[in-house]
């Protein structure tokens, strides 16, 4: 995969890591917590190899963390339109996701 694709799909992935965090504090399915966790853990994971593939600039950073949030605000219109939060939390989760992937 080049450089640009591990871009897009590193923001998707981090992203998906932030929205499930999210949907796993806001849901009004408690029976779905637990299914919101594994699928956060399987997304992260899959963060972390991308995460190693490249050494990333600051330029590429920003585009990663452009690309994680128009995911979860796209997700958000799309699927999750029942579920709400402050967009300013996932911007603080997604900086400290970044930073935990050494981004």
């Amino acid at each position: 995969m080049g450089r640009n694709r591990v871009i897009k799909t590193l923001g998707k992935r981090i992203g998906n890591v932030v929205l499930h965090k999210l949907l796993i504090k806001y849901t009004n399915r408690s029976e779905s917590k637990i299914h919101l966790e594994s699928e956060e853990i399987e997304y992260r994971n899959a963060a972390i190899k991308d995460a190693k593939l490249y050494h990333w600039n600051s330029k590429d950073k920003q585009i990663i963390k452009l690309q994680a949030i128009d995911f979860i605000k796209d997700k958000l219109i799309k699927k999750y339109d029942d579920i709400n939060f402050p967009l300013s939390e996932a911007e603080v989760l997604l900086d400290k996701e970044m930073k935990n992937l050494r981004l």
